[in-house]
């Protein structure tokens, strides 16, 4: 683990090493409705320069088009098709897992437009039709968690055998000023305590960083974005960059990735120092600039 000042500064000496970057959004570009110093210029330099690079997100509260208006009122001009979001790989797993066509209970938000219906399910929110669902997405966003979290656990002691999919792994994401927000993935995981308490047991599937269905869709958009990229680019030769050591930086470790921790959002040196090698960055950064 290398400690430098900024990434900015770094990059100039050392962008030859890699082909491609996936960034971190909130807390690593911007954070409490700002983009954080530098995120213009080096978001301004990939462009100029044609250098791969995508934006990957757990925030599945957003569509992608959300998240690039967001970022556009935050002064970063990031087009919808430069994000990759949580959300997007609720696709490849309604196909797999035979769901498209049927009916989903959604807790809480999935972007609009709505990441299941996109994915090809039909969302339900009425706790009193959640029987009639064949699983359970966990979203975000502000909703009546103490209604849906008992219609959820009520759901999975009658019926143990359906699936949970969960977008959004995070326990948390950061807040600006407020501190942090609880993520959905905590929501999940606490629905999973009170059922393994109660005698059931549910293994949720987990579609965000760190897990690899988020990384599967953003090599792939890579790839289809930049057709010059070698068609399996050496893993060490993209930097992952992100301000979580949970989800950023296990994330990128796992797939290979050369991973970058930027102390800017919910993880700080001593994290960085305690984390087990699966979660302890190549590079950590102050800040952008």
């Amino acid at each position: 683990m290398k400690l430098e000042i900024s990434f900015n500064h770094w990059w100039n000496s050392h962008s030859k090493e890699f082909d491609g970057i996936f960034f971190d959004i909130d807390g690593t570009l911007v954070a409490g409705g700002r983009a954080l110093t530098g995120a213009a210029d080096i978001v301004q330099r990939l462009r100029n320069d044609n250098f791969p690079f995508k934006l990957l997100t757990n925030d599945g509260n957003h569509s992608v088009q959300e998240k690039s208006a967001l970022m556009r009122k935050c002064g970063l001009d990031i087009a919808p098709d430069n994000i990759v979001s949580c959300g997007m790989a609720l696709e490849p797993v309604f196909e797999k897992l035979d769901l498209k066509g049927r009916q989903i209970y959604a807790m809480g938000l999935l972007g609009t437009p709505d990441f299941a219906e996109l994915a090809g399910a039909i969302p339900v929110r009425d706790p009193d039709k959640i029987e009639e669902c064949s699983a359970v997405v966990v979203g975000e966003g502000t909703y009546n968690w103490q209604k849906n979290i008992s219609a959820v656990i009520n759901f999975y002691i009658a019926t143990p055998n359906r699936i949970m999919i969960v977008p959004n792994p995070d326990s948390y994401w950061p807040n600006g000023k407020n501190g942090i927000g609880v993520g959905a993935g905590s929501k999940a995981r606490f629905v999973q305590t009170i059922l393994r308490e109660y005698g059931v047991k549910i293994s949720p599937t987990y579609l965000g960083k760190p897990f690899k269905p988020i990384y599967d869709r953003a090599l792939a958009d890579l790839g289809r974005a930049f057709p010059n990229l070698a068609r399996k680019p050496k893993r060490k030769r993209i930097l992952a960059i992100g301000d979580s050591i949970f989800s950023d930086i296990r994330g990128g470790r796992a797939r290979g990735f050369t991973t970058a921790l930027v102390l800017t959002g919910v993880s700080n040196i001593k994290h960085a120092e305690m984390a087990k090698p699966s979660g302890t960055p190549h590079l950590v950064f102050e800040k952008l600039a």
